[in-house]
């Protein structure tokens, strides 16, 4: 098992890795194919009045008063932490590890009318694969990663309020695939679906989107506060 800290807080979810990483994201904080040392997931209040900061100043201040080991790739939410989906999983010495929080209020299908500023809601992905990835392969879990929120999504019958068709994310999702930069065994080629660690990749994505989007399904129905 991987020495990775994960901290759990009402405001947010930071994750320290034991190694600078490799990552490729969407991320507002040090998005692209780039390095990290901590990811952070950072809970903003959807309804504070403007003027906004700029939402990687507000995520580098947060990063720095939680001490979290730079480079810090850092994504925002409106979404609740107690939507927090987390899957580990193993096989043959290999380990993902797939961290989710979901917020459903601003949901879309690919192709929607662009529209006025987005509603809150996003999903937050961050997946991490113990073994090295080529560039292409981390480009490829990151799509696998994608097809697996769509499958959830469209599983719990999930529906664009602007088409009335089925919805394959919200407007502001976004999305991280991070592995050890290099390591004992050499980087996987290959992450696809005819492979074991697009098995684990799938399965982790998957369960985690799953148990996210019922866990905020649950709380929308019972008037939980977020």
């Amino acid at each position: 098992m991987s020495q990775i800290e994960a901290i759990y807080h009402r405001h947010y979810t930071a994750v320290i890795l034991p190694v600078e990483c490799r990552i490729l994201s969407s991320a507002v904080l040090n998005g692209g194919l780039t390095q990290c040392r901590s990811l952070l997931n950072l809970r903003v209040d959807k309804s504070a009045p403007p003027p906004w900061p700029e939402p990687a100043d507000t995520l580098t201040q947060a990063a720095a008063e939680l001490a979290l080991p730079g480079p810090v790739c850092g994504m925002m939410t409106a979404a609740s932490m107690k939507s927090l989906g987390e899957i580990c999983l193993q096989q043959a010495g290999l380990e993902v590890r797939c961290w989710v929080t979901c917020g459903l209020s601003n949901l879309l299908r690919c192709g929607d009318p662009a529209g006025p500023a987005p509603r809150a809601g996003t999903i937050n992905i961050q997946l991490y694969v113990s073994q090295p990835l080529t560039p292409a392969a981390m480009a490829e879990a990151l799509i696998l990663l994608t097809e697996a929120k769509v499958t959830a999504i469209r599983d719990a019958g999930l529906i664009s309020p602007l088409s009335a068709q089925p919805a394959s994310g919200t407007g502001t999702d976004s999305h991280a695939v991070l592995c050890p930069a290099t390591g004992s065994l050499p980087p996987l080629s290959y992450c696809g679906k005819h492979t074991a660690a697009g098995e684990l990749i799938g399965r982790a994505v998957l369960d985690a989107c799953r148990y996210s989007i019922d866990r905020c399904l649950t709380a929308e129905r019972e008037g939980l506060p977020g």
